[in-house]
């Protein structure tokens, strides 16, 4: 009898932790383009804050295109987006010393703070199963 009672235990544990419930948010996955002045963001990075406050995703912005996929990709509901300007290092670094990588690196392009520090920019992520196309054009 008491091995019945250890098994039952024991799946009954099993069962709570491989099934519990998560307190991660719902996510989507975010994809789109990023230009300044109409000319793609060659490097940077897009950010998206829940608000009032949750997780934040990211993703990189490498030739004018992004895409928010880690963990799911970006929590739904209201965001804030920010933009920001980052250095753009070689494609393929391989064989290369780090002042090599040094100097092919391109400088960030600076972005208003009206897009990153005190940025105006929103999104309202809703439920869906194929990605989200959200599109930013930013002006100098």
């Amino acid at each position: 009898m008491p091995a019945k009672g250890l098994l039952f235990c024991l799946t009954l544990f099993l069962l709570v932790g491989c099934g519990g419930i998560s307190d991660a948010p719902d996510r989507r996955v975010v994809t789109g383009t990023v230009t300044l002045d109409g000319a793609p963001l060659e490097g940077g990075v897009i950010r998206f804050r829940p608000q009032p406050e949750g997780p934040i995703a990211a993703g990189k912005i490498r030739d004018g295109k992004y895409e928010v996929t880690n963990k799911g990709g970006v929590p739904l509901g209201k965001q804030r987006v920010e933009i920001k300007g980052a250095p753009i290092l070689p494609e393929d670094t391989s064989g290369m010393s780090l002042g090599q990588i040094d100097a092919a690196t391109k400088p960030a392009i600076p972005i208003p703070d009206q897009y990153h520090k005190n940025s105006e920019l929103e999104a309202d992520i809703e439920a869906g199963s194929e990605p989200l196309v959200l599109n930013f054009d930013l002006k100098k």
